[in-house]
């Protein structure tokens, strides 16, 4: 099983004194129909947890801001990882079949942009299932 990899996106978000700006598709992406109908934006209050799923047909890609948080995955069944993620300069890139969670450690609200992209030769039915990781 493919690991999750965090991507380093320092030389990818472009910051003045007004703020900061992260353009996710800077080149070609191979489905960009089917990423446009996936994206979403997401905010978790303090000390929750949202995700616990799994995409068995779909790679997800994650990118926190505002405030840190933690992402919570399964390395292979039973072997649980997580990562604490902060700064707003890292992408997280998670392989079909993947079970993960994002959790906020609080205190302030955090947000996150997620989008799926169809993985090559992966069952595309069910698109999320339900897999248990962390309370919340």
């Amino acid at each position: 099983m493919a690991d999750v990899e965090f991507i380093d996106l320092t030389g990818n978000i472009h910051e003045d004194p007004r703020g900061l700006s992260f353009f996710p598709w800077p080149g070609t992406v191979g489905h960009p129909q089917d990423i446009l109908k996936s994206f979403h934006l997401v905010s978790l209050a303090p000390h929750t947890v949202r995700g616990n799923h799994l995409h068995p047909g779909h790679m997800e890609w994650l990118y926190l801001f505002h405030n840190p948080g933690e992402l919570i995955w399964e390395v292979s069944p039973g072997e649980i990882k997580e990562q604490r993620v902060a700064g707003n300069r890292t992408l997280i890139r998670i392989p079909a079949g993947v079970a993960h969670a994002v959790r906020n450690p609080g205190p302030g609200v955090l947000y996150l942009m997620a989008w799926r992209e169809p993985a090559e030769g992966a069952s595309k039915e069910p698109e999320t299932l339900l897999r248990p990781l962390s309370s919340g």
